[in-house]
């Protein structure tokens, strides 16, 4: 998937995080919001949107054009399994 897509779904994380702005969620809270709520909006496609796409501290290939940006959602502040990341 690239750019283009994930930043179609900034809006729709950006609405399902408000309950979570300001505490720590892990990677895999992240994909559990998105397999409940976000397959509704964009299929399949969803698995692959990934917290890391929307991280103020960080910037993969393909990422939201909110990453390393004021704009993103989280920033990461542990990795490992799982990863941790701060809703902004």
């Amino acid at each position: 998937m690239g750019w283009t897509f994930v930043s179609e779904t900034h809006e729709p994380m950006q609405k399902l995080l408000l309950p979570y702005r300001g505490k720590e969620i892990t990677n895999r809270e992240w994909d559990k919001l998105v397999k409940e709520e976000l397959v509704k909006e964009f299929g399949s496609r969803a698995q692959y949107v990934h917290a890391s796409d929307h991280c103020s501290n960080m910037k993969n290939v393909g990422a939201c054009d909110c990453a390393k940006t004021g704009r993103a959602l989280v920033t990461r502040v542990r990795r490992g399994r799982p990863s941790y990341y701060l809703v902004l």
